[in-house]
C-alpha cells in the first residue's frame, strides 16, 4: 500500500494477524494517488512573500460590549478591526456557518466504519420428528437412517437420495406390517464470530459454534467447532484503490465543508468592512451636507439683507430660498443614508444591547491613505492558492476522478478467491448430524476448502454506461475548474483596475477641491463687492460642495476597492489577522450576541 492508502486506513491494523492476511494484501497493489486532495488544495502553510499578513486581530481590537439595555440615542465609536471582530463572534450567519465543518466531520468516520470489525452471532432451537421402521436384524440400518435423516450439512443431492430411500422403506414396512418408531430430536445450537472487510477488498470471518442434541433414542450429546473463512477479489473489487474510494470522497467532502465555511467567513468580513467604510462615507457626506445647508442659510441671510437695502431684486431672494430647500433635501438624504448604514452595521455586528436597532455607530478610522503597490500576476497567483471556491471545485474534480476509478473497476469480471478452514468434534456422529445445520462438522475432524468464484454479465451494458458517464463528468468538472481559474484571474485584474481608477479619482478630486475652495473664496468676495450675481455664487457653492462629495467618495471607494481586491485574492482574512481558530469561536451568549 502507498502512503495515501495508509493514511486513509488511519494507520490501524486489521484485527486479523499478519500471517493470516499476508496473501490477501498481495491483491492490494499500490495505486497512484489523486491529483487533488485536501492537502494539495489547502492554502500555503506560511504566507508567501507577496502576501503581507497582519498580526492577530484579537491583539489589536476587542469586540463591542454594551450595557443592557443601551441608553437612548447611543452613539458608539467603533473602528474597522473592532467591527470585524465583533461580526465574526456575534453575527447570526456566522453561527449558522459554524455548523458546516461540524457536520462535515461526521463524513469520514461514517465511511471508515466500512472497515470496522463486526461481531455477529445467532442462537437456533430446532425440533424434528421422523418415523422409522424397526425390522428384525436391521437395527444398524435403522440407526443409520435416523442419523441421515437429521443431517443438515449434507449436500442436497445426497439428502434427497436418503429421503427417497427412507420413503421406500416406509412403504415396504407398511406392506409387510413392520412396526414404526417415532424419533424426536431437540437441538440447540449457538454461533458467535467476528468479521471484517479489509481495504484490499477481502472479507474475513472467524466463527465458533457449540450446541447440544437430545433425542429419545440416544443420550444428550454435545457438539462444538470453529471455522475461518476468507474471500479475496482478484479483479472486480480488488485493491485499496477502489475500496478506499468512498473514504477518500468522504474526506474530500469534509474538506469542502471547511472551505464553504472559509468562504462564508471571507464574505462576512468583506461585507463588514465594506459596510464600515460605507458608514464612514455616510458620516462624511452628512457633514458636507450640513455645511452646505449652513452656506445656503448664510447666503439667504445676506440676500435678504441686500434685498431690504434694495440692492437686489426679489428673484435673488427666491433663488437663495430654493437653494436652501434643495440642500435641506440633500441633508435629509444624507441622514437617511447614515441611518441605513447604521442598520446594516447592527445586523452584521449583532450587538448585545437591547434595543439594538436604536444604536448609532461612529467610524473612527481616518480615510486618508497612501497608494498601494499592486501586481496583477502576484494577485492572480494568490487567488489560485487561497480562493475557497477553487479548492471546492478541485475537490469535486477529485471526487469525479474517484468515481471513474470505481466505474473502471466495475467493468471487470468478478473473480474471487475463496477459502475456509474449520474444525469440529462431537461424541456421537448421529447427534452431530442432527444439529450441524450451519456447517459440515465431523467427529473430531478438520476441513479445508479453497476455490474461485466467477461472475460476469454477458452484455455488461450498465457498468459500461456508468464508466462512460463518470468519464464525461470528470471531463466536465475539469473544464469547470479551468473556467473558474480564468474567471478568478479576470476578477482579480478587474479589481486592480478599480483600485487604480479610484486612486486616480482621488488625485483629480483633491485638485478639484483646492480649485473650488479658491473659486468660492473669490466668488464670495466679488458678491460682497457687488461684482457678481447671487445665482453665480450659488452655482459656485454647489460646485464646491460637489467637489468635496466627489473627493470623499473617491477615498472611500478606493479603500472599498482594496477590500474587494483582497477578497478576490482570497487573502482578506490573512491581511486582517484573522485565523480560522478565531472564526470557529462562538459567542458566549447566542441570545444576546455577546
Amino acid at each position: 500500500m502507498n502512503e495515501q492508502d495508509k493514511q486513509d486506513m488511519g494507520g490501524r491494523r486489521p484485527w486479523i494477524p499478519r500471517w493470516a492476511v499476508a496473501a490477501l494484501l498481495l491483491a492490494g497493489c499500490a495505486t497512484e494517488g489523486p491529483k487533488w486532495t485536501p492537502e494539495t488544495v489547502a492554502p500555503p502553510a506560511s504566507p508567501p512573500a507577496e502576501l503581507q499578513a497582519a498580526a492577530p486581530i484579537e491583539s489589536a481590537a476587542a469586540p463591542v460590549l454594551l450595557p443592557d439595555p443601551a441608553p437612548a440615542a447611543q452613539s458608539l465609536p467603533i473602528n474597522r478591526d473592532t467591527a470585524i471582530l465583533t461580526a465574526i463572534l456575534n453575527n447570526r450567519s456566522a453561527e449558522v456557518a459554524r455548523f458546516g465543518p461540524k457536520i462535515g466531520e461526521t463524513l469520514e468516520p461514517e465511511a471508515r466504519a466500512e472497515f470496522d470489525p463486526t461481531l455477529f452471532g445467532n442462537l437456533l432451537y430446532g425440533h424434528d420428528e421422523r418415523n422409522t421402521t424397526t425390522a428384525s436384524g436391521s437395527s444398524g440400518g435403522s440407526g443409520s437412517g435416523t442419523g441421515s435423516g437429521g443431517t443438515g450439512g449434507v449436500s442436497d443431492c445426497v439428502q434427497q437420495t436418503i429421503e427417497i430411500v427412507t420413503q421406500i422403506r416406509n412403504i415396504v414396512a407398511a406392506v409387510e406390517g413392520t412396526p414404526k418408531t417415532v424419533v424426536k430430536t431437540d437441538t440447540l445450537l449457538g454461533t458467535v464470530g467476528v468479521g471484517e472487510h479489509l481495504p484490499t477488498g477481502a472479507d474475513i470471518s472467524l466463527s465458533g459454534s457449540a450446541g447440544t442434541a437430545d433425542t429419545n433414542a440416544t443420550d444428550r450429546q454435545g457438539v462444538d467447532g470453529w471455522a475461518l473463512s476468507a474471500a479475496q477479489p482478484l479483479l472486480r473489487g480488488a485493491g485499496t484503490g477502489v475500496n478506499l474510494v468512498a473514504l477518500r470522497q468522504a474526506r474530500n467532502r469534509a474538506a469542502q465543508s471547511e472551505y464553504v465555511f472559509r468562504q462564508r467567513m471571507l464574505e462576512l468580513v468583506r461585507q463588514t468592512e465594506t459596510a464600515y467604510w460605507g458608514l464612514a462615507l455616510a458620516e462624511k457626506l452628512l457633514a458636507i451636507r450640513r455645511f452646505g445647508v449652513t452656506l445656503a442659510e448664510e447666503q439667504l441671510q445676506r440676500t435678504e439683507d441686500l434685498f431690504e437695502a434694495e440692492k437686489i431684486i426679489q428673484g435673488d431672494v427666491m433663488a437663495a430660498r430654493a437653494e436652501r430647500a434643495s440642500r435641506m433635501a440633500d441633508l435629509a438624504d444624507a441622514q437617511a443614508s447614515l441611518r441605513s448604514q447604521g442598520l446594516a452595521m447592527v445586523q452584521l455586528l449583532n450587538p448585545s444591547a437591547v434595543p439594538r436597532w436604536n444604536l448609532d455607530f461612529a467610524a473612527t478610522d481616518p480615510i486618508d491613505m497612501s497608494q498601494t503597490a499592486l501586481d496583477a500576476d502576484a494577485s492572480e497567483k494568490l487567488a489560485l492558492q487561497y480562493r475557497p471556491e477553487l479548492a471546492q471545485a478541485r475537490l469535486d474534480q477529485a471526487n469525479a476522478g474517484l468515481d471513474v476509478q470505481r466505474a473502471r473497476n466495475g467493468v471487470l469480471p468478478r473473480l474471487d478467491l475463496v477459502g475456509s478452514y474449520g474444525s469440529g468434534n462431537t461424541s456421537n456422529l448421529g447427534a452431530l448430524a442432527s444439529v450441524a445445520t450451519s456447517g459440515t462438522y465431523l467427529a473430531d475432524s478438520t476441513s479445508l476448502r479453497v476455490g474461485v468464484q466467477f461472475e460476469q454479465p454477458i452484455m455488461n451494458r450498465a457498468e459500461n454506461a456508468r464508466l462512460r458517464r463518470a468519464r464525461l463528468a470528470e471531463q466536465q468538472l475539469g473544464w469547470s475548474v479551468s473556467a473558474l481559474e480564468q474567471n478568478l484571474a479576470r476578477e482579480v485584474r478587474q479589481a486592480i483596475v478599480d483600485v487604480d481608477r479610484q486612486w486616480q479619482r482621488i488625485q483629480a478630486t483633491s485638485e478639484a477641491v483646492e480649485a473650488r475652495t479658491e473659486q468660492l473664496r473669490v466668488a464670495q468676495g466679488r458678491f460682497e463687492a457687488g461684482k457678481t450675481t447671487n445665482l453665480d455664487l450659488l452655482i459656485v457653492q454647489r460646485d464646491f460642495l460637489q467637489s468635496e462629495v466627489d473627493e470623499a467618495t473617491a477615498r472611500i471607494r478606493h479603500i472599498q476597492a482594496l477590500t474587494v481586491l483582497y477578497a478576490a485574492e482570497g487573502t482578506l482574512l490573512e491581511r486582517r489577522g484573522i485565523s480560522l481558530e478565531l472564526t470557529r469561536q462562538e459567542a458566549k451568549d447566542p441570545g444576546n450576541g455577546q
